[in-house]
């Protein structure tokens, strides 16, 4: 008996080693990779600081090879949505031609872990302020007279209105998965989920008889028009195709959403053409801990003000009246985009008046034109350094 107790002791000490060792490296691995993206290229810059904005201070960083290169300033998406324990590693991959500034916008990521206990209401004119001050602030630091502003999502309706009303700061606007207006981008997308859910379960083979002849019961025609009116106010449309359509996705939530990450909804890891879990590993910016708690912070209570603003109907979250511009203006879409209309933004492009302009697509749903790292360094490359 006691041979075999000291057997059992002797095996848990050993893989109490073993354990303690695979911990060990890989944190040392981690602090290694962290090290080497903390290099400065030289010539170049590397360095984060915070900048005091209207009352709050704002995180950046800044990364480039060349200090004489251009600047860019990048719009996270959201509003209060920053990866920039992520997305550093795509960005970089402009650092050859740009020096890049990554920002966390009010009460998002470091910004946020900055600031915690700031209630402030956040609205749009106070988010203009901060783009112009961060902006002022970039320029002198970095000795430009302009900037060139790249948005997504959120950030595109951010950067294009700010390359609008302050021509005399950027010399060039790209837009990835660009809204036209966050208002008609937010009926746009809740209209397509529903209908293309509803196709779902329309076509699907996972149904049983009986909820097969209730899939035939809906009309889509009727689910859109009800969806559209009931959105904006009251509505005469019966709802029967609606309730139909709840009643048999609250049964296939599961199946119902995997089909819509295969058909619009993007699944960031599956998509980017960068490893992600490397970049959040060696993110020289934040610790791991850091992380997490940026990437599961629900900053939704922070913003309601603003989103409150944004989806109502009203000139200031919508730019379809904006026609003239002063700085060229790309456009970098996904051709599934159910969030940000891809055809609306086309259509929007046609219409303006710009010194130069140009779009490109990728494939996939929202957020590809992000994930698809190598298709907007190319699309870059080729549709706007060029020019």
């Amino acid at each position: 008996m006691k041979r075999i107790l000291n057997s059992v002791i002797k095996i848990i000490k050993w893989i109490v080693v073993i354990v303690l060792s695979l911990i060990i490296l890989f944190l040392a691995v981690v602090y290694i990779g962290k090290g080497i993206n903390h290099i400065t290229p030289k010539g170049g810059i590397n360095e984060t600081q915070y900048v005091e904005v209207n009352g709050q201070e704002m995180w950046i960083s800044i990364y480039g090879k060349d200090i004489n290169n251009p600047v860019l300033l990048y719009l996270h998406g959201g509003p209060g949505y920053s990866t920039s324990y992520a997305d550093y590693a795509i960005l970089n991959k402009l650092a050859d031609d740009y020096t890049i500034v990554n920002w966390d916008q009010r009460s998002s990521g470091r910004t946020c872990l900055r600031n915690p206990d700031d209630d402030t209401e956040i609205t749009l004119d106070l988010m203009r302020s901060d783009i112009d001050v961060i902006t002022d602030y970039i320029l002198d630091y970095l000795g430009k007279d302009k900037l060139t502003v790249m948005g997504i999502s959120w950030g595109s309706f951010y950067g294009i209105d700010f390359a609008y009303n302050h021509p005399e700061k950027v010399e060039c606007y790209i837009g990835l998965n660009q809204t036209v207006g966050y208002y008609k981008d937010s009926v746009a997308y809740s209209m397509s989920v529903w209908i293309r859910m509803a196709q779902c379960l329309k076509e699907a083979d996972f149904l049983t008889q009986e909820e097969r002849e209730l899939a035939d019961q809906i009309d889509l025609d009727e689910l859109r028009q009800y969806m559209a009116e009931s959105y904006v106010g009251e509505t005469d449309v019966s709802d029967r195709s609606k309730n139909l359509f709840f009643q048999l996705y609250r049964a296939h939530i599961d199946e119902v959403q995997q089909y819509m990450k295969d058909h619009g909804l993007s699944d960031p890891v599956r998509e980017c053409d960068v490893n992600l879990v490397a970049a959040i590993l060696f993110c020289p910016y934040y610790s791991l801990w850091d992380s997490y708690r940026v990437y599961s912070y629900d900053a939704d209570d922070v913003y309601n003000g603003l989103i409150m603003e944004t989806n109502m109907p009203g000139e200031d979250n919508d730019i379809l009246g904006r026609t003239e511009y002063q700085c060229p203006v790309y456009f970098f879409l996904s051709e599934d985009d159910l969030t940000c209309d891809p055809d609306m933004a086309q259509m929007y492009l046609e219409s303006i008046n710009a010194p130069d302009k140009g779009i490109g697509y990728t494939a996939g749903g929202h957020g590809n034109a992000m994930y698809h790292s190598d298709e907007l360094v190319a699309f870059i490359h080729e549709e706007v350094l060029e020019n």
